[in-house]
């Protein structure tokens, strides 16, 4: 019973974190960007090459891997799909708190929108918090042995 909890607590912050990445991050003026159209200036912040093609690849590839999680809750491999969720957790609750801790710039032209990063903070915990449940669940077995004590 605890380890289906766990999962669904976990589910819901996949779900909840990947929600948060198309929310407000970064907003100029009357404009605001989500996650992936910020990720669209990294020419800007000079992380063109190597850097920026890595860091676009692991931020892209969350979402397919919090719902490759989410099926594995699905079909029952609550284990696997735990250790994919702290995966998962750790990159998008890290950051999601760099980008939250930079604060809501009022009154900037150019800063930080706290939605987002507060949401998929929000859901990486819960992931976090729910996959560490499953993985710390014990099994029982009500099989016994012949002749074996109870």
């Amino acid at each position: 019973m605890r380890s289906a909890v766990g999962a669904a607590i976990a589910a819901v912050g996949l779900v909840t974190s990947i929600i948060g990445t198309f929310l407000p991050w970064l907003k100029s003026g009357m404009t605001t960007r989500d996650s992936y159209e910020v990720l669209s200036l990294r020419g800007l912040a000079r992380l063109d090459g190597v850097a920026g093609t890595v860091v676009t690849s692991v931020w892209v590839g969350l979402t397919p891997l919090a719902m490759i999680a989410v099926a594995l809750y699905v079909v029952r491999f609550r284990r696997f799909a735990a250790c994919v969720g702290l995966l998962f957790g750790t990159i998008s609750g890290t950051v999601a708190l760099l980008a939250a801790v930079q604060g809501d710039s009022k009154g900037a032209l150019v800063g930080i929108s706290i939605a987002g990063p507060a949401v998929t903070l929000a859901g990486a915990v819960l992931t976090i918090v729910g996959a560490i449940t499953v993985l710390t669940s014990t099994r029982r077995s009500a099989v016994r042995t012949p002749g074996g004590n109870p």
